[in-house]
């Protein structure tokens, strides 16, 4: 190989050289901007979730069911001031039904909070995030063997729920001024807690979702000729609408009305199928604590 071509394939080689390189370093460049992009969306995953958390939980406040003890019971309180058209405002607690907890009642709560109203939205012992060992809806329906032993389970649950509602009343009543009063929404079967809390304690008017009552329910309820109610049903639902007729036909309190769906659905099932349903039974509540 002449001296010539020798420089050149030096030159070549080089060039080769520094081509690849080039190419190496860009891949990379590449490589790394990849990568910080990735890093960059999984960040913002992860500060998006927790704003999300932190937008979900931000009402979220837990209450002691008892002194002696230390079970705690999960609920939503809401209060806006800003939507507040008086100094004091009233409260209104507002229960979930039998087969569902707090958070399938989250727009009616919300509504009744825009009313400038003091909301606190109850999980009942046993569901939603009011749950501990030894009670639990979820782990009784797992470890039931049929539907018998399933039903002894939850009665037992059950038995605690008046003194759940009355810890809920007493936190509520701490955030309300001694003077205004209280009210309470209960669907299905947490009507029976309602009645049986606005037979000892005063309530200042109740909102009763496709209520399901025993004999002896509806009879407690008759004590309480001079509250408030207000009844919602569904007219092909037989046992609860019968419920809310006859108990809306013993209310002596003018204000007291019975709103009746078409269709079978109960409980916060009516309030989906209803867009207003939420907002005239918000406004309701502040017209009677008024």
């Amino acid at each position: 190989m002449n001296a010539f071509n020798c420089t050149n394939f030096t030159r070549l080689f080089h060039l080769s050289f520094i081509m690849m390189n080039s190419l190496v370093f860009s891949v990379a460049a590449q490589s790394e901007t990849k990568e910080n992009k990735v890093n960059e969306v999984v960040a913002e995953k992860i500060a998006q979730n927790k704003a999300d958390y932190a937008a979900k939980n931000k009402y979220q406040v837990q209450i002691k069911a008892r002194e002696d003890h230390e079970f705690l019971l999960s609920a939503d309180y809401r209060f806006f001031p800003e939507k507040a058209t008086a100094r004091n405002m009233s409260g209104v607690i507002v229960l979930h039904d039998c087969k569902s907890n707090r958070s399938k009642y989250n727009s009616l709560s919300a509504s009744i909070a825009e009313q400038g109203l003091h909301t606190l939205s109850l999980d009942l012992r046993g569901y939603g995030k009011s749950i501990d060992e030894g009670y639990s809806e979820r782990e009784v329906k797992k470890i039931a063997k049929n539907i018998v032993s399933y039903d002894s389970e939850i009665a037992v649950l059950m038995s605690y729920w008046s003194e759940d509602l009355l810890a809920a009343y007493n936190f509520l009543r701490t955030k309300v001024n001694k003077n205004e009063g209280i009210s309470v929404v209960a669907s299905g079967c947490s009507g029976t807690y309602a009645v049986l809390l606005a037979d000892v304690l005063k309530v200042k008017s109740l909102v009763l979702l496709t209520p399901k009552m025993s004999y002896a329910d509806k009879e407690r309820y008759k004590n309480l000729i001079d509250t408030p109610s207000y009844f919602i049903s569904s007219a092909q639902h037989a046992m609860s609408y019968t419920t809310a007729q006859e108990l809306f036909t013993w209310s002596g309190d003018k204000h007291s009305k019975h709103q009746i769906y078409k269709g079978d659905k109960l409980n916060y099932k009516i309030i989906e199928a209803n867009q207003y349903l939420v907002n005239d039974i918000a406004l309701w509540l502040k017209f009677t604590l008024r």
